[in-house]
Formats: structure tokens, sequence, C-alpha cells
């Protein structure tokens, strides 16, 4: 397990000071955190690298830096920058699913192939955002208040060939971290390295057809690209076609050696189907219609063909970075304008009872929200000299606004029409945040960082769907309501330094998921979610201009005040009360220069609790567990790129394996559901301009559930009362796949020597 690397190939822990905090330049300028410029070299500081530790006396060293950028040191234990490199090579299929690099991250897709995943990270079952929060070069992704769910976030607008990073912070350590940081934190980093033109295409199972072009033009960096990418085929079973277009252009301009603009444009549409869940026992007795009777055929069959969705995305944001004589600083400004709708059916024929003893018409649901975003953030750090030795001092701001129509309604089985609205409001949102942080090291071995954020949240609501009668007598069918709340985040971590490739670090941090504003009451001081998270663990770093290498253990704690689990019938999470949580995680890598080689292994076990208020996060292990949450999970991603001549000809062969396993996750009523297990994997050969490969998804052809339930419903007879039993349910994972790759490089280079 200790084999790791980090994941850009040179200079990414040639000091400990790159191990235990931000770099500085040798001006004392603070270098940014996240995605430092490109370095020709990289001057030791207090904490040197290996031969400057040997050595205080050291000349600078010089490394030549390929095609990335460094990492930025950690501030916890559980922060994560992973710059994806090889592992790419990888077939994920989708943007998100670059997530799974961060040890513990498990995603389960169960709306279809334009569905956002479901997200499980160290004992939350953090829904699609509500948990995690989100961005894409600092632009938000999270909605509040969503139909669907409570922070949602969609990041399928991301053509997966232009994430250059992300980086993944498990837990609420970092004071930059904003609404929704429960579980943690995921920030997307975009670039392309390589200049000229990339062109893709791809055709595989189930008349799976993608079609991809990124620019890269000549004379500019890795933050300047253009790329569009087209996908759609048939789905692997009953009602699952999709297709989907994305557009990616983002321009940088450095006015000098200190000042940089960016301008990032998106443009996303989709249309999918849906299958939506099948019942375990219909499933196995072949009785499920419209299918055949053996197992594969009703295992990926589909009780409701209403099922499915649509999303439209636009999104512009610039960002400016300047690096003054005393600090840099950091601002941007974003727009973006989504449709969404959404189609499922959980449960068949129960919510929609008759008094007149009539049928049931069914207890699909139709979730729909058109919403503009607008808002700002920005950062300043500096730094300043005492007792021998650099601090930094970190300020940031964060201004957001949404306003958007949220609209839940319930469709008729047998054709998809609207019968009956849940709600239909109209809501605008504002979030203004800030925070100050210290970076303080006041001896060789420690290092203290600490910092407070506080975030306010302004909510405006008109309720659209009023009876147009109360008890008094005839009213207008609307009503309006506002509410105000703040939440405090205290946040800190404290590093020992025992040797200069290996560092301690112990973090304490309060986090916030603000309130879905359907619950509210007028004039309510909004309440909010509170997370108490802790972890403490070894994180060993060390790097030759050929060679990195990483390895962490961790161990973590968490209660959150309101926890969400998901209940059919609204077909959401809904609120149940405080949890409890607990966990150790194992993560490492190698990336070899020389070998080609990039190998990333991680393993990770949480347990969680629905726990009683009078309880504290050290009352572990008491109550009902939280269901869908995996306790044991692993992973191993590898690539492997060998460069041979065949008469005088260049040549590179390249293999690629990814291995899942996620054991027995619990359900409700003490059941647990089937382990999942996957093994993808990918080769490709390259020759002159020309790339072709094959790529495997469940290789094993194993049936794998995306999701497991367990509940009453009722899908065969809508005229009958619904049995009160609870029965299994499961969403089908996708079976083994493969999908032939062309891929044409046009005078593509990276873009430093």
């Amino acid at each position: 397990m200790l084999l790791g690397g980090l994941a850009t190939p040179v200079a990414e822990a040639l000091s400990q000071e790159a191990v235990q905090q931000e770099p500085s330049s040798p001006e004392g300028k603070p270098e940014p955190e996240g995605k430092p410029e490109p370095a020709a070299s990289v001057e030791p500081a207090e904490g040197k690298a290996a031969e400057a530790a040997a050595d205080p006396a050291s000349e600078p060293i010089q490394v030549a830096v390929n095609g990335s950028r460094r990492a930025a040191a950690p501030k916890a234990g559980g922060d994560f920058d992973l710059v994806i490199g090889q592992l790419i090579d990888v077939p994920r299929g989708r943007a998100e699913r670059l997530l799974t690099l961060a040890p513990g991250l498990v995603l389960a897709n169960h709306g279809g192939e334009g569905h956002p995943s479901v997200i499980f990270l160290r004992g939350f079952d953090a829904g699609e955002g509500q948990d995690l929060e989100m961005r894409v070069e600092g632009v938000p992704i999270n909605e509040p208040s969503h139909p669907h769910g409570h922070g949602y976030a969609d990041t399928n607008f991301l053509i997966p060939a232009l994430v250059e990073r992300v980086r993944v912070i498990e837990g609420p350590f970092d004071v930059s971290q904003g609404d929704f940081a429960v579980a943690g934190s995921a920030m997307f980093e975009l670039g392309l390295p390589a200049r000229g033109v990339i062109a893709r295409a791809a055709y595989g199972s189930f008349h799976r057809a993608e079609l991809s072009v990124l620019w890269g033009p000549h004379g500019f960096d890795e933050d300047t690209f253009f790329g569009v990418e087209l996908v759609r085929g048939d789905g692997f079973g009953r009602n699952r076609a999709h297709q989907a277009v994305r557009g990616m252009a983002q321009i940088s301009h450095s006015f000098d050696d200190d000042t940089k603009l960016k301008v990032l444009g998106t443009s996303y549409a989709t249309r999918f189907d849906s299958a939506g869940v099948v019942r375990a026992d219909d499933v196995t007795r072949g009785r499920i219609p419209g299918c055949g009777a053996d197992f594969d055929d009703q295992f990926f069959c589909t009780y409701d063909a209403n099922q499915g969705g649509a999303t439209q995305r636009h999104g512009l944001s610039a960002t400016l970075d300047h690096k003054g004589s005393l600090g840099k600083l950091e601002a941007s400004a974003f727009t973006t304008y989504k449709d969404t709708r959404m189609r499922e059916n959980f449960t068949g024929f129960v919510l929609d009872r008759q008094s007149d003893g009539s049928p049931q018409r069914g207890d699909g649901s139709e979730q729909i929200q058109e919403s503009i975003t607008v808002g700002m953030r920005g950062k300043y750090v500096t730094n300043f000299e005492l007792f021998d030795h650099t601090h930094d001092v970190e300020v940031g701001l964060v201004a957001r606004y949404d306003t958007f129509d949220s609209i839940l309604n319930r469709l008729r089985t047998a054709d998809g029409v609207p019968y009956r609205s849940d709600f239909d409001r109209q809501v605008g949102t504002t979030n203004l945040g800030a925070y100050g942080g210290l970076r303080f090291q006041p001896l060789d071995f420690l290092v203290v960082r600490g910092g407070l954020r506080l975030d306010s949240f302004v909510f405006g609501l008109e309720d659209r769907n009023v009876p147009e009668v109360d008890r008094t007598g005839e009213r207008l069918p609307t009503s309006r309501r506002e509410a105000f709340g703040i939440a405090p985040q205290p946040r800190g971590t404290v590093t020992l330094i025992p040797l200069p490739w290996l560092s301690w670090m112990t973090s304490l941090g309060l986090g916030t998921r603000s309130s879905d504003s359907q619950a509210l009451s007028d004039g309510e001081s909004a309440p909010f979610a509170n997370v108490i998270a802790t972890e403490t663990g070894l994180v060993a770093r060390e790097a030759t201009p050929s060679r990195a290498a990483e390895a962490r253990l961790l161990a973590f704690a968490t209660r959150v005040t309101s926890d969400l689990v998901f209940d059919e019938q609204a077909g959401r999470n809904v609120p149940v009360g405080p949890s409890n949580r607990y966990g150790v995680t194992a993560f490492g890598r190698l990336t070899d220069t020389a070998l080609g080689l990039d190998v990333a292994t991680s393993f990770s076990f949480s347990e969680a609790f629905i726990s009683a208020e009078d309880e504290t996060i050290f009352d572990v292990g008491v109550g009902p567990r939280l269901p869908f949450v995996p306790r044991w999970v692993a992973r191993v991603d590898l690539s492997e790129r060998y460069p041979f001549e065949i008469l005088g000809e260049k040549l590179r062969v390249t293999g690629a394996l990814g291995l899942l396993f996620v054991d027995q996750r619990p359900l409700p009523l003490e059941q647990f559901g089937a382990p999942v297990f996957s093994v993808d994997a990918a080769v490709k050969l390259k020759w002159r301009l020309a790339e072709l490969g094959i790529e495997a998804q469940n290789l094993l052809d194993r049936r794998n559930r995306e999701a497991e339930l367990y509940y009453p419903s009722n899908f065969a007879e809508p005229s009958a009362p619904a049995s009160q039993l609870a029965a299994r349910h499961w969403i089908a994972g996708q079976p083994q796949t493969f999908l032939g790759t062309l891929t044409l490089h046009f005078d593509a280079r990276e873009t430093s020597p």
C-alpha cells in the first residue's frame, strides 16, 4: 500500500516545504495554491529537499518540469491534489468518475447516462452533492433547494480529456471550503498540455458513438484550449438511450510575468432515458412485463418508460491572478444558466390513493428547475517573516445569488402526463461568505494552520401552489416567506514533521450545509446542518526528477446534527436526525517517468450510525446503521506507456487497468446488499499521428447493482392496495462493454520542453 506517488511526475515534493506548506518563491511571493505556475527550478526553503536537508548550504535544485504543474501542499491529511496524468488512460466514460481517484469515494448512478451520480465518501451518502461542495475552476456547481435534492451538482458538462487535475478535500478542514462541504469538497481544474489538434472517434457496444475535437493553440500555455464532444448510444437495456453535446473553451492571457486573465465558457445539452428500479422478486420470477423471461432480460428491464431527463447548461467565468510585491491576489466572477427536468418512479402505484376506489394513476415524479446563478470569489495571500520562518495569511470573500423556479409534479404511468403538483415555487437565495486563515510555523518541525469562516444565507420564496381556500375563506393561491441565517465555522490543522519526507497531520473543523428553502418558515432564523469532523494521520511524500511517491494513512470521525437519507416516496434524501461515523483511509501513488508507469491504490473502511440528539462525536458504533453507505472500499488504477521501435519506426503501447471492490452495503431493516466488483481495462497503440485502442468496462461481465434499496412498492396492479412488506429493489449496473477508439494527433506538442 505504500506504493504511491504524486500526480506530477516531477518536483511534487522536492522539499519538506512542499510537503508541509505552500511553496514560496525566492522573492517571498506566495505561490498560488492548487495550480502553481510551471517552474523550471525549485529553490528549497526552510524544509529543504532530501539533498538540501543533508547539506544546508546546497544550491537550488534545477528541475525540468514536463507538462504538469506542481501540486499544492496538503492543508490536511485528507487534502488530495490529484493530477490526472496517465491515469486518464483507465476507462471511466465521464469526467465525474475522475473523482474516484480519491480514496474511499464511490459513485453510483441510478438515473441514466445524463444523470449525475450519487456520491459516497467517508461514511456519507452525499446524494448528488448535498454533502460535497463541488467547483470547476472556482465556479460553484451545487444548486440549492433543487427538487431532485438540495445541493444537486451535475458535472456532466465537462469533457474528461480537459480535466487536468482534481483536488478532493475529505472533511471540512480548509477555511476556503463553503456551503455543502460536509463530507468535503471537490474541485476540478482544467487544462490541455498538448498543443495542436487532437481528434478522437469511438464506437462500441450498444451502438455507443463518440466524437471529440480538442485544440491547444500553439504559442499559448495549457490554460488555453477549445474542445467539443458529441456522445450518443442506445444504452445497455430497455429505456437507456442517451445523447449529449459538450463545448468548452478557455482563453488565458498574461499581461506580464505577474498578471494573468483566464476566461472560460461552457455549453452543454443532453437528453437521456432511465430504466429506474426493478424488484428482485419480479426479476427472479420473470414477472416484469415487456421483457424476456430469462434473468438478463429481466435484470435490465424497466417498469415505467416515462423515466429519464434533459439538461441544458451554459456558463461563463473570468479569473484574474496577480502577484504583487507583498502577496498574490485572485479574483473571479461567474454566471451560469441551467434548465433541468428529471422523471423517476421508485414505488409504482402507492401514493395516489383514491377515495372512490378507482385505480391509482402512478407515483412517477417530474422535477423541473430553471436557474440563473451569478457570483464572485476573491482571495489574497501574503506572507511575513518571524522566528526565521515564513508564515502565510489568507483572506477571502464569496458572494453568490441564485434565482430559480422549482417544480415537482406527479405523472400518470400510462402516458407520462402530470396530474398533480406537489410544489411550485420561485426562490431567490443569497450566500455571502468571508474567511481568514493563518499558516504559522514557529519551529522547523511544527506547522499550525487555523482560521474562521462566516457564511450568511438569505432566502426569499414564493409558493405558487397554495390552496385557494383555507379555514377563513377564499385566498390567493400564493404565499411569500423569507428567512436569514449565519453559520460560523472554525477550522485548524497541526502538522508535526519528524522526518524531511514524513509528516503527522491532525485536523479539526466545523462545516455547514445550508437549509433547503422548502422547509423554512417566514421570518425564521434559518437552521443549518452542522458537521464537526476530525482526522489524524501520516503523510509521506518524496520525489526525484524521474520518480514521485506518496503514501497516507488516516483515521477520521464525524458527527452531523441533521443527516439525510434517501426516501423512495419523496424520490430524494430527507432528514433523519443526527449521525456519527468513523473510519480509516490508506492511499498510495507512484509515478515513474522513466518506466512510463503511474499507479494509484486506495483502501477505506467506514461505519455510519443514526444517533441520538444527546450523543457526541465520541459515541461511535451506537444506534442503527445508516443505510446505503459503503463500508469497505478498495481501488487500484494503473497505466503504463512503453515506447519501442520497429524497423526504425517509433511506436508506443499503452496498457491501463482499473479495479474496484465495494463490500456489501447496509440496507434498511438490517439488510445488506450484494458486493460490487469491477475490472476496467484499455490497450492502445500509437504510431506517428494515429493511436488505435480498445477499452473495456466491467470486463468480467458481473451483474453489479448500481444501487440496492429496501422498501414496499406496487408495480403490478394500480387498482390493488400495495403490500406494506418491504422488498428488495435494485438498479442494474453496466454489463461488459467494449469501445474501439481512433485518435489522431495533429502537430501535438507539450507546453514545456
